[in-house]
């Protein structure tokens, strides 16, 4: 794949679950009480393929390595970061999940960035 291909692709990835996280971060500001089921379910299968080490799905993939790199450099543990983010969305503490969110979003508008720099190289 050649470096334009691989950027554009990073690009849409990064973008679409940016997306994903800001709106359920709206919906929960918004009020939490009337989340949809499906914004829920959303996240939650996010956090938990992110967590599986043995998903083969290269976008799952893709992410966990980005939001990794952002979680090593702030010395969080990505087992217990993700195991945190379940425990917050499971009891519905939606204040401390939106904090711990910000690592992710950090990550991925970081990349997402990049990418897009990179395309407007060429």
């Amino acid at each position: 794949m050649s470096d334009t291909g691989l950027n554009a692709t990073i690009y849409y990835l990064t973008s679409k679950y940016l997306e994903i996280i800001n709106d359920f971060l709206i919906a929960i500001q918004d009020d939490a009480e009337k989340l949809s089921v499906e914004q829920l379910n959303e996240i939650k299968e996010l956090i938990e393929n992110l967590q599986d080490e043995e998903i083969i799905d290269t976008r799952i993939q893709t992410l966990s390595v980005i939001i990794e790199s952002q979680l090593r450099e702030n010395r969080l543990s990505p087992k217990q970061f993700y195991s945190t983010l379940n425990e917050n969305l499971d009891e519905r503490r939606y204040e401390a999940l939106a904090k711990n969110l910000d690592h992710v979003i950090i990550a991925l508008d970081n990349e997402y960035s990049h990418a897009l720099a990179k395309m407007k190289q060429v």
